[in-house]
């Protein structure tokens, strides 16, 4: 894997993470880390819930392309 051609990273830690990164990593993008994330505390004794978090990076051509499936979809 060639990181050195990465020019853009996106990051997913909501309920839909996982598909969202699948989605990405099934169209060349690469998977640069996966962790727990802290996203909120809970009730009165401040109870910790976490999600996994996925961090991928495109290339200029993946990213260009991104850009241009971002602005059809402002369309739809």
């Amino acid at each position: 894997m060639d990181y050195s051609k990465i020019v853009f990273t996106l990051e997913f830690d909501d309920d839909a993470a996982n598909s969202r990164a699948n989605e990405l990593l099934q169209k060349g993008w690469l998977l640069l880390s996966v962790g727990p994330k802290l996203v909120d505390l809970i009730g009165d004794n401040d109870q910790v819930y976490y999600n996994t978090a996925y961090v991928v990076g495109a290339t200029d051509e993946q990213y260009q392309q991104y850009l241009e499936e971002q602005k059809q979809n402002e369309w739809h």
